[in-house]
């Protein structure tokens, strides 16, 4: 089975830091009087783009947003599906309707340490309160050095590496001459083959499959109900090599 490194400290921590060198700010040291609320993609915008690995919206259906005590934004996630139906069937055809996917998430350099498991735990209540979703699911991406600690730390389950494919099998992308580089997805949308881009001067790269965690909101009945057509079985979390750093 292909093994892949991981970043000994995640992009999202990169980008923090380095924004913290550039604008110091005092640390928040407390999440007393946050609150979390529905928001316009538009005003989660700023901080996804700064923060995010991915720098784009993804497909957002709703945005929430995390605010100090004074009312100031200084955290987001937005829920939405990716490209394909297939990933909300994780518990079945039957109740793809009630999943919707963690699409993007980030907070800015200096809010509290555990901000964003603050803001997730209080965000899926409101998505699940304001539109009936039940089965949250996000994804952490090795490539970012991710391995989902903060769904971790929510108490997520965790149901595997590279969910839905083959043990070890990568996600193939492309990479054309000028360095634009795209989904295999992508290339079947703009009807490519990819000996087109092939011939064309593309190149194939390989990254590794993402980590998978979902999570239950409902009620202890409807939890059980919907648990029980989990068609991927719960794995150990997976963890971060211990580094010199102490990363």
């Amino acid at each position: 089975m292909k093994q892949w490194s991981v970043r000994a400290k995640c992009w999202q921590r990169q980008l923090r830091e380095a924004a913290a060198n550039e604008a110091p700010h005092a640390q928040m040291t407390t999440l007393a009087g946050c609150y979390v609320k529905a928001i316009p993609a538009v005003e989660a915008k700023p901080i996804i783009m700064k923060y995010e690995w991915l720098g784009t919206m993804g497909r957002s259906a709703a945005s929430y947003g995390l605010y100090t005590e004074a009312g100031e934004l200084i955290g987001v996630a937005l829920f939405g599906w990716p490209g394909g139906v297939e990933s909300r069937d994780i518990c079945g055809k039957e109740n793809r309707h009630l999943a919707v996917c963690l699409e993007r998430g980030a907070c800015v350099h200096w809010a509290h340490q555990h901000a964003a498991s603050f803001l997730i735990s209080r965000a899926v209540k409101l998505a699940s309160d304001q539109h009936g979703w039940r089965i949250f699911y996000a994804y952490s991406d090795e490539e970012a050095g991710e391995i989902g600690t903060v769904y971790q730390a929510c108490n997520w389950i965790y149901i595997g590496q590279g969910v839905g494919r083959s043990p070890g099998r990568s996600r193939e992308y492309y990479k054309s001459p000028d360095g634009k580089v795209v989904s295999s997805r992508w290339a079947r949308h703009n009807l490519t083959t990819k000996k087109e881009l092939m011939l064309s001067g593309w190149t194939t790269i390989h990254k590794p499959p993402k980590h998978k965690y979902i999570w239950i909101e409902a009620d202890r009945r409807e939890k059980k109900t919907i648990l029980a057509a989990l068609r991927y079985p719960p794995q150990p979390y997976p963890k971060r090599e211990a580094t010199k750093e102490g990363q």
